[in-house]
């Protein structure tokens, strides 16, 4: 390998690269670093490094440069290094009790080949809540003022430090282990970079000021996308399709980003409140958890879950219970939710041989709603009759929404073998007679029998 220049001063990257075996000359750069605004953090780390290794690849041609930056990221906002002792006092209080990203961009340009790559390594890292005199004993260190986000973990910042969920060099300043990868050329940076949250958060601002479409988009309008990607996801689900899932959550996490933007432009919340809510929601729902409540069992923990969900929600009475069910939900599955409410009450049947009987007595009255030829009665009695349905199939322990969906994809396969055999004969649907059509309905229905 020809010569490596290292492109920083940063004492850490120096000690990085020698303890992995390498001879290097260190030339830091000295340009003023520029970065376009709203630009994303992964892309803010590259950019950086990019410009660094550029910037001295410029007089050493045919050596290979190696140059970084590393940035800290929490709440969407980019902390650089502190410059006195008050905005390191600043940042560390913004990071105490909080996950952050580190983020360090890596270029390496290979001069005898004039190749260059680059990439961003991300780093979760979440710190102990602070006390003020734990910052000011910190900073008193001096450790601070040349670190992004004002804390070196590899320093008495470690004491900081309450999980880290990544690589630990990446955090120093240099995840040495993929850079030496790359250039013993073990690593030819075919794996595709992977972004992370800030990264989307950071994409929606942008979206917001430069696309004519997104940043035109309110609550209202994109509602329906939120039903419409929940229900893929679901479909996924269903389909054991893992890829698909994976794409479909990706869709349905940009409608709370997206939505959570639109809020913070009114100051009515933004994305770390949503994070904020759901923390405290399931903290509180869980006692037995992340309190002293006991319970050893799935049964427990719902009905531990339902007292405190209706307790939160202020729900005094059954019927408060019975009204917050989302009036928005799929009628199936919000009669489901709605029987089960008023069982929880105790008001409920006996046992499924009741329900089956019930939803008989609802036919009846709706065969006898027919023969009266009233329209109104026949609506009534037909949702009664439907009504019971999710009363059975929540005795029998079935998902009503999903056997229903299955019971008409069921009917398409059906109808594809019926068609098929009618064009076979030469013949349309509509010149067959009733009788005959239920002939080839049966052949169908049995054909498509799964054993």
């Amino acid at each position: 390998m020809n010569k490596i220049i290292l492109a920083s001063q940063s004492p850490r990257r120096r000690e990085l690269m020698a303890e992995a075996g390498y001879t290097f000359d260190v030339v830091p750069a000295a340009g003023e670093e520029v970065i376009p605004p709203d630009t994303p953090p992964r892309e803010i780390a590259m950019m950086l490094a990019l410009q660094k290794a550029r910037e001295v690849a410029a007089l050493h041609s045919d050596s290979t440069i190696v140059a970084a930056d590393t940035i800290v990221v929490v709440d969407g906002d980019v902390l650089g290094k502190p410059i006195d002792r008050a905005g390191a006092v600043a940042m560390l209080k913004r990071l105490s009790a909080r996950r952050h990203t580190v983020y360090t961009g890596v270029a390496i340009r290979f001069g005898e080949q004039g190749r260059e790559v680059s990439f961003a390594e991300s780093t979760e890292v979440t710190f102990h809540a602070l006390s003020d005199a734990q910052i000011n004993a910190y900073v008193d260190t001096s450790e601070p003022f040349d670190k992004a986000g004002a804390y070196g973990i590899q320093g008495k910042g470690m004491l900081l430090v309450k999980r880290i969920d990544g690589d630990f060099y990446n955090v120093m300043g240099l995840p040495i282990s993929r850079v030496s990868r790359i250039l013993s050329g073990a690593d030819d940076m075919s794996e595709q970079q992977r972004y992370g949250i800030d990264d989307l958060l950071g994409i929606m601002e942008r979206l917001r000021v430069e696309c004519p479409w997104d940043k035109e988009q309110t609550h209202a309008s994109i509602r329906v996308n939120v039903i419409e990607e929940a229900y893929e996801v679901a479909e996924a689900i269903d389909n054991a399709d893992s890829t698909g899932l994976c794409e479909e959550l990706g869709d349905l996490l940009l409608q709370v980003v997206f939505h959570a933007k639109i809020a913070s432009e009114s100051d009515a919340f933004d994305f770390n409140g949503v994070c904020d809510a759901i923390c405290r929601k399931l903290i509180y729902r869980h006692p037995h958890v992340f309190d002293t409540v006991h319970a050893d069992t799935k049964e427990k923990v719902l009905e531990n879950w339902e007292t405190l969900k209706a307790k939160s929600k202020g729900d005094m009475t059954t019927s408060d219970r019975l009204n917050a069910v989302p009036k928005t939900l799929p009628a199936l599955m919000r009669g489901e939710k709605v029987g089960k409410r008023a069982a929880d009450s105790g008001f409920d049947f006996a046992g499924l041989s009741d329900t089956i009987a019930c939803l008989k007595s609802e036919i009846s009255e709706l065969e006898l709603a027919i023969l009266n030829k009233k329209n109104d009665e026949i609506e009534h009695e037909f949702g009664d009759v439907l009504f019971s349905c999710c009363n059975v199939g929540r005795f029998l322990e079935k998902d009503c929404e999903k056997v229903l969906t299955t019971a008409i994809n069921r009917f398409i396969i059906r109808f594809r073998g019926l068609e098929g055999m009618v064009a076979e004969s030469g013949k349309s649907i509509n010149e067959l007679d009733a009788k005959q059509l239920d002939e080839l309905w049966q052949i169908s229905k049995n054909n498509s029998k799964v054993t």
